[in-house]
């Protein structure tokens, strides 16, 4: 982690930089522009009163502060209080993002296309776009139609390709953070599955260059942790005066020092490779070309000078974030249901001796890809999905109002519903390769599918785009995993997912007992 004492120059930034006896004056400050700004704030809100507010703030509080900590804290109990109250019907709530309309799932079809709901600005908003230091996450509209296209294009056509590059990464990361010993030892599964994912996200995203520089992977990791720990801070304080406090958190220091340094790391990349490509060109020879994200985005931003350390940034922190997690959801889904493990195992091992890492293989082993999917169901990584602003006036079919500038998520705890599923809360990893049995559920059965009944990769137009790049990654993950090795819960380690806001986090705590198997089926780093 970047120490806050040594944030590195970022040219015009530091006029703009407070003077360290600033931040002794901070209190009186903030306490200052609230007085003043409060009234203004709920005096112009344009809250949508013709929906009902769940969690209304109390009389006299000028801001919504009180209300997002207790939010907070008490998110998925206030999600089934409100389910429960207004059942399938739409109501309002104050958040960690502030003010936010809950839609049922049963909208979700309606508005996965819709042109009036933005999900870039949305994000763009939430995510704090405009301060510095979050650019690597909260891309603007421009860069994030051009991260689409690299995600749905570029990354998505060369899966086949990349497959056994990625096995080739995976057995490196693997040896790195579980070892080869046959001995039981003990490792912290949120580390350990956040460096293997960065590790072989990496080798694609950045090719071989940078794919093993420890600094990069260490930027990469932290950055992905601290802007999502700095996002929740800041969010604690009223939007109009974020761009103010931001100087003076810890977190956001982090980030500015961190995106900085991934911006000195990268860049030299980039300018030896324009050099190169200057002097083909200068030779009369055909332009190389570098088959991985830093290429991709060259070919698709449209900005003259965008920042290709946001781009790689971006990309790194949804590939590892989301990836990382339900990695290890499905890793400690396992552990606590370990009679699961053989029969998935034997999969694993049946389709790579027919097919070795053919195109098809990854589809082919449906027993893990309904696992993954299981896990997924029951842990996601939100309470919400579908996330967007509202861009103009627009009338539901249910006969709900939305007006400019409301926000809207839609309630994914649908996929907890004993109407929707069997036995909703038991791990099934045979669920979604039954339904895979039958032409009608065939389609929303895959792990990348999306569905107003499974809104674990969100839906519709704005559904994750580098899902299907995800999907494969954590499946070739997980085949070094079940054939490599054993494990189980710690004594006393908990699986219990981490709730804040809407965010919903793979145990942060939990703990395994691996070791490596000694009789493995195949060998599957020489496949």
């Amino acid at each position: 982690m970047v120490s806050p004492s040594a944030i590195p120059s970022i040219e015009g930034w530091e006029q703009w930089m407070p003077h360290p006896d600033a931040v002794q004056t901070l209190p009186y400050i903030v306490t200052a522009i609230l007085v003043v700004i409060g009234v203004m704030t709920f005096g112009s809100s344009k809250s949508n009163s013709n929906i009902p507010m769940l969690n209304p703030v109390k009389s006299f509080s000028l801001t919504y502060t009180d209300a997002k900590k207790i939010f907070t804290s008490s998110s998925r109990k206030l999600l089934e209080q409100g389910k429960a109250l207004y059942s399938g019907k739409a109501y309002r709530m104050i958040t960690d993002l502030g003010e936010v309309t809950i839609l049922p799932s049963s909208v979700a079809d309606e508005i996965r296309n819709e042109p009036k709901m933005d999900f870039t600005k949305a994000t763009y908003i939430d995510l704090h776009g405009k301060i510095p230091g979050f650019q690597g996450l909260a891309l603007d509209i421009i860069d994030s139609a051009a991260l689409v296209h690299v995600a749905r294009k570029q990354l998505t056509k060369s899966l086949a390709k990349v497959t056994e590059t990625l096995s080739e990464e995976a057995t490196i990361a693997f040896s790195t953070n579980l070892g080869d010993s046959t001995e039981w030892k003990k490792i912290h599964a949120k580390p350990a599955v956040l460096d293997i994912i960065s590790r072989i996200s990496s080798r694609v995203f950045l090719g071989d260059e940078l794919c093993r520089n420890e600094e990069w992977l260490r930027i990469t990791k932290s950055y992905t942790v601290t802007v999502f720990t700095a996002a929740a801070k800041l969010r604690l304080f009223p939007a109009v005066i974020q761009a103010v406090v931001h100087w003076f958190v810890p977190e956001c220091q982090q980030l500015r020092a961190l995106h900085a340094r991934a911006r000195e790391i990268i860049t030299p990349v980039i300018e030896k490779r324009k050099q190169i490509k200057k002097e083909a060109v200068a030779k009369g020879e055909s332009i190389p070309k570098f088959n991985d994200a830093i290429e991709w985005f060259e070919e698709e931003a449209k900005k003259p000078n965008y920042d290709p350390a946001n781009f790689q940034l971006c990309l790194s922190v949804v590939a590892i974030h989301t990836s990382s997690d339900l990695m290890q959801q499905v890793i400690l889904d396992l552990a606590e249901n370990p009679q699961f493990i053989e029969p998935i195992r034997e999969e694993i091992v049946k389709v790579l001796r027919a097919e070795g890492w053919k195109k098809t293989a990854l589809y082919n082993m449906k027993l893990l890809d309904s696992a993954i999917k299981e896990s997924q169901r029951r842990k996601p990584i939100g309470l919400t999905s579908m996330r967007r602003f509202v861009t103009d006036d627009i009338t539901l079919s249910n006969g709900v109002s939305l007006k400019y500038g409301d926000r809207v998520v839609v309630d994914s705890t649908n996929m907890w519903d004993s109407k929707k599923y069997e036995n909703p809360l038991a791990y099934n990893p045979y669920r979604f390769l039954e339904m895979r049995s039958k032409p009608e559920t065939e389609n929303m059965a895959l792990l990348v599918a999306t569905s107003a009944g499974h809104l674990g990769f969100g839906h519709g137009e704005h559904s994750c785009p580098g899902r299907f790049f995800a999907a494969n990654e954590i499946k070739i993950a997980l085949c070094h995993m079940l054939i490599k090795y054993e494990w189980k819960l710690a004594p006393g380690s908990s699986t219990e997912p981490n709730v804040n806001g809407l965010d919903l986090s793979a145990n942060l705590e939990a703990e395994l007992l691996v070791r490596r198997r000694q009789n493995m089926e195949i060998d599957i780093d020489s496949i």
